[in-house]
């Protein structure tokens, strides 16, 4: 694609993930919860030795990791299942081969184990029943800092601003309520 045809980035996209990214800096708990689980969410492979990765947002590359992500796969829904309005998602893997860059991790990687959630219009955080992680902190929620869950909130209502992350968000939603995977949800 040239230059000509690739379509100008919007600052206040940008302005949004830079706010969103801050806000979603705050630890979960004091101290690394990495150390609780042997960094089981941040590791670059699985016990079988796959490569391990995840989802970007819609739009995250463009204005957020295209500047420091250089291990990804572009899926199309040709191949993936996806939203349907949503053509292309990026997969990053984690950089280093002990982790990942700590200040460059991406929305997911540091709102976890929360999910957004939209349901008949309104948003909640909801942590799901099936997780591929299985995080260890979710039997210790007393521990969790208000800054990690406010700063987690404010930066999904941020994110909220960008129409396409709006339908990401509620068609993932009516996945998780349709299954029924909802165990906690902080309205």
């Amino acid at each position: 694609m040239t230059d000509k045809n690739k379509k100008p980035m919007r600052k206040d996209y940008q302005a949004i993930f830079t706010k969103a990214y801050a806000l979603m800096d705050e630890a979960i708990i004091a101290g690394n919860c990495g150390e609780c689980c042997g960094d089981h969410c941040c590791r670059r492979r699985d016990d079988d030795e796959k490569r391990l990765g995840m989802y970007l947002l819609p739009l995250e590359y463009e204005y957020i990791q295209a500047a420091v992500a250089t291990d990804y796969e572009l899926h199309s829904q040709q191949h993936y299942k996806m939203p349907p309005k949503i053509k292309k998602m990026y997969y990053i893997y984690c950089h280093l081969e002990s982790g990942c860059l700590r200040d460059h991790r991406p929305i997911q990687c540091r709102t976890y184990p929360f999910e957004p959630h939209l349901e008949n219009g309104v948003f909640s955080l909801v942590i799901e029943k099936e997780q591929i992680h299985g995080c260890p902190l979710i039997t210790r929620r007393s521990e969790w800092r208000p800054a990690f869950i406010d700063g987690i909130y404010n930066g999904w209502l941020e994110l909220l601003k960008i129409p396409i992350i709006t339908y990401h968000i509620e068609y993932f939603s009516k996945e998780r309520s349709a299954a029924g995977n909802i165990m906690i949800n902080y309205p």
